[in-house]
C-alpha cells in the first residue's frame, strides 16, 4: 500500500503507483502553482534614469507637466489624455538628452 507524501491518504492498494502525490493533491498544487511563470520584462534594468527620476511632475492649466531639476520641460500632455509611464519616461529621457547636448556645445 503507497500513501500520499503530502497529505497521508491512500495512493493505491494493489499494485504501483509512479506519482507520490494523490489526486486531489495534485489539482490543489495545480490552482496553486501558476501553469507557466510569467517572464518579468526588464526586471534588471531600472525603469528612469537618474536624472529623470529627480524630474518633477506637476498638473498646470489643465496639462500633465514633467519637469528636470534644471527647468527644463521633458514632457507634457493633456489632463485627459492617457499615457503609459514607460512611454512618458522614454520621451522625457530622449528630450533630457537632446537638452544635455545642447547645453554642453554652448
Amino acid at each position: 500500500m503507497q500513501f500520499c507524501t503530502d497529505c497521508g491518504g491512500v495512493l493505491n492498494l494493489f499494485g504501483n503507483n509512479t506519482s507520490e502525490l494523490c489526486s486531489s493533491c495534485i489539482q490543489q498544487k495545480k490552482r496553486i502553482e501558476p501553469t507557466s511563470p510569467q517572464p518579468t520584462q526588464k526586471a534588471d534594468k531600472p525603469l528612469a534614469k537618474p536624472e529623470i527620476a529627480d524630474a518633477i511632475l506637476t498638473v498646470k492649466d489643465g496639462k500633465i507637466v514633467l519637469r528636470s531639476k534644471e527647468g527644463w520641460q521633458l514632457w507634457a500632455a493633456p489632463v485627459e489624455s492617457e499615457n503609459t509611464l514607460e512611454s512618458m519616461l522614454k520621451s522625457a529621457d530622449l528630450i533630457y538628452k537632446i537638452r544635455s547636448k545642447r547645453k554642453k556645445k554652448s
